[in-house]
This record gives structure tokens, C-alpha cells and sequence, in this order.
């Protein structure tokens, strides 16, 4: 691999932008809202819903689709952070921009993970609290183009928001001042902790692509390593963050999205040269990843297994997602084919509502299913699996539907 140009020319990276990664990042966020919705409709297969038990030994399609994210966040970076690069932006203010996008998922992580927890007892109706915070997300961090007054008086009226339900949030167990807590930082947090490692090792090493590979392995070690009880207590860093999975194998996988990445940067490869290099490059992520698997007996830190983030489950997930993004680029990008994917494309550049628009839909319908005496015809859907299939197609396909309207419409969330 060639070492990226010192000056690369703006419009050279904005022709170098991919329909086929937008169109990938869209396909992964209709599968994330059907599986989502899927999980809680009567007598649906195993193979529709996560492996079970939640620490077994395995992975279904369901399992690859967060890993999935994570390596498309990667393939991103490098053309998002070369245009900023190439707009005349300095390493430092590239690195600012960097580590608040990190904070602000950090941030959507922690208030998402929290309403899942929220207290009958507490200052508001943890429905009302709900919508509340999702307003407040909206009205921060929505792109709608209006003059810089307006953008600030609501950008400021989102964060007071955002502050006041903070302080009224009341959880179960102990009071105290503010009771949101990290208990877990929620996929949009883990997204962060990944997005944040890859970047500053992309910062560091773009130009030393061999060193680049080489620090995923280093990453994969520090799994291994934190597996092993290496860190310890970590200095009390243990307490907020999961070394060997946050820091580790997460950031591998959003790593190993970024060397593939790479090969969509200037000089412009030709369609054969990247197709041969994404299907080796599956091919040998998902080679390791069967060989690590061989060593499962001899530690469960070889299984395939999503909640314990192991590398076997990240390296296959990765190279599964390398070969669909192959099989995607061929489709779009070599024969031309586009019947579809604008709506795909429109949804894939608007990811952040789609993560979104599940938790919204869900509060109202259970308001609506209170104002009908308990009746919730979306659970009565859900009582047979074949309703509930048709139920849950239908609603992933209108929530892409709606994202992809809203992108259309310049409402797109951006951070």
C-alpha cells in the first residue's frame, strides 16, 4: 500500500467518496431495526435473534450487525479525516474534532442506556422523560439550515434540556444529586470508545500504513492481555471502562474497518485491484478468526461470542462485513445497479437518527397502548410470528423510509 499523498487535492477525495459505503451503512441499519424489532415478537427462530445462551459459544447473522457498524465507522475515517486534513485543518483542531464527537457519543450512550432503567417514582413519567431527551438530542445536533441565530437559540435550548433531564432523572436504588450513571455506555458509547482509539492511531500512523496493521494486532493483544488480568484494577479505570473490549478488540474491529479504508483513498484504485484486496482481506480475517476458534478448549477467550467482544467474533464479524461491503461495491459501483439504493444511501448518511427513531417509536407506542386501557395492537402483532415478521419488515422498511426522508430534507443528525 502506497502512503497517502502530503497534499492530497480536496476534489480528488470528494470523487474518491463511495456510494457502496453509505449504500452498506444503510443495508446495516434496515437489518438493526428489523432484528431489534424482531427480538420481542412470540416463536421467532434462534437464528433471527442473538445466540443463546447470551455467553454461549456461536454467533447468528443478529451478532455480526454491531461489528458491522464498528468496521463501516472505520472505512469511513480515513477519507473524513483526510478532507479535513486537505480543507487546511491542523492536526490539533482535527484532534479536538476527534475527541468531541467521542464525548458526544459517550454522551447519547449514557442518557440512551439510562432510560432503559428509569424510575415509576421519579420527577417525571419515564415516558415523558424519554421524549424529552430524544427533543433535546434533536434539537442540538439536527443540520437544518437556518441562519446562525436560530441554530443557536436552538442548539442552546437542547442543552438546557438536556441538563434539566439529567438532574431529574431518578433510577432505582440510591438518591443523590444526579443518578445518571454509566452503567454500560450503550452502543453509541462503545461506537465512541472504538471511533476514539482508531482515530488517534489513524492520526498517528497514516503515513506508516505497515505500523497501522501492526497496532490492530497490538490491539487484539490488549484483549488477550486484559483477559489475563494484566491491568488489574487499572487505576480505578476498570470501574468506568472494559479494557480488553472498549479499548481492545471494539477498536480492532473499527481499526481493521480503517485499513481496508485505505484502499478508498487517492491515487484511485481501479474496481478490480480493490474487489481482489477486500476479498483477500476477508478471506484471511476470516481464516484467523477459525483458527483462534480451534483454541476455544483451551480458553473462553477463543469463542465466538458478542457479549464478551472475544477476537474470534471480531475478526469473523469483520471479514463477514468485508465481504458484503465487496459484494456491495460490485453491484453499485462496477455494474451500475441503483435500483433501491438511494433510499439506502439517503438512511446510511443519517445513521445517528435511525439509532434513534427505535427508542422514539417504542415510548409512543406504549403511551398509545396506555391511552387504549393497555391494549397495544403492536404487541397483539407480535403474539404470532407471522404477523410479528410482517410487523417488524414493514416497520424497518418505513423507519429507513423515514430516515432516508428526513437526510432528503436537510434534517439529518450530524455531530
Amino acid at each position: 500500500m502506497n502512503n497517502p499523498p502530503n497534499h492530497t487535492n480536496i476534489n480528488e477525495l470528494r470523487s474518491s467518496r463511495l456510494d457502496s459505503l453509505d449504500v452498506l451503512r444503510g443495508l446495516n441499519i434496515l437489518v438493526m431495526l428489523f432484528v431489534n424489532d424482531i427480538a420481542g415478537v412470540a416463536s421467532a427462530p434462534g437464528w433471527m435473534k442473538h445466540i443463546t445462551p447470551s455467553n454461549g459459544d456461536g454467533y447468528t447473522f443478529v451478532d455480526v450487525v454491531f461489528p458491522a457498524f464498528l468496521f463501516i465507522a472505520g472505512m469511513s475515517l480515513p477519507l473524513a479525516l483526510e478532507s479535513r486534513l486537505a480543507r487546511g485543518a491542523s492536526m490539533l483542531s482535527v484532534a479536538k474534532h476527534i475527541l468531541g464527537r467521542t464525548l458526544i457519543l459517550l454522551l447519547l450512550g449514557v442518557f440512551m442506556v439510562n432510560s432503559e432503567s428509569l424510575s415509576s417514582e421519579g420527577w417525571l413519567h419515564p415516558r415523558l422523560w424519554t421524549l424529552l431527551v430524544y427533543s433535546g438530542i434533536c434539537l442540538i445536533w439536527i443540520a437544518q439550515s437556518a441562519d446562525n441565530k436560530w441554530k443557536r437559540i436552538r442548539r442552546i435550548s437542547g442543552g438546557v434540556l438536556l441538563f434539566i433531564m439529567a438532574f431529574l432523572y431518578r433510577g432505582e436504588g440510591v438518591r443523590r444529586l444526579i443518578e445518571l450513571q454509566p452503567h454500560w455506555w450503550g452502543i453509541l458509547g462503545l461506537i465512541g470508545w472504538a471511533y476514539l482509539v482508531t482515530a488517534i492511531l489513524y492520526l498517528l500512523l497514516r503515513k506508516y500504513r505497515l505500523s497501522f496493521a501492526a497496532a490492530i494486532v497490538l490491539l487484539y493483544c490488549l484483549y488477550f492481555a486484559d483477559g489475563a488480568n494484566f491491568f488489574g484494577n487499572a487505576g480505578g479505570l476498570a470501574r468506568w471502562i472494559n479494557i480488553g473490549s472498549m479499548l481492545g478488540s471494539h477498536a480492532a474491529v473499527t481499526a481493521t474497518g480503517a485499513l481496508l479504508g485505505f484502499t478508498l483513498l487517492p491515487p484511485t484504485q481501479s474496481h478490480r485491484e480493490r474487489i481482489i484486496a477486500a476479498l483477500a482481506f476477508a478471506f484471511f480475517l476470516g481464516a484467523a478468526a477459525i483458527m483462534l476458534h480451534s483454541l476455544n478448549s483451551i480458553h473462553r477467550m477463543f469463542i465466538y461470542n458478542k457479549i464478551a467482544a472475544t477476537p474470534p467474533w471480531c475478526l469473523i464479524s469483520s471479514a463477514w462485513t468485508a465481504l458484503i461491503w465487496t459484494a456491495v461495491y460490485w453491484v453499485i459501483e462496477v455494474k451500475g445497479i441503483r435500483f433501491g439504493s438511494n433510499v439506502l444511501k439517503s438512511a446510511g448518511q443519517n445513521a445517528l437518527f435511525a439509532f434513534i427513531l427505535g427508542p422514539i417509536v417504542y415510548t409512543l407506542l406504549d403511551i398509545s397502548a396506555a391511552a387504549f386501557s393497555g391494549f397495544s395492537l403492536w404487541g397483539w402483532l407480535g403474539s404470532a410470528f407471522i404477523s410479528g415478521l410482517a410487523r417488524s419488515l414493514i416497520f424497518a422498511a418505513a423507519a429507513v423510509g423515514l430516515t432516508a426522508w428526513m437526510q432528503r430534507r436537510g434534517l439529518a443528525l450530524r455531530i
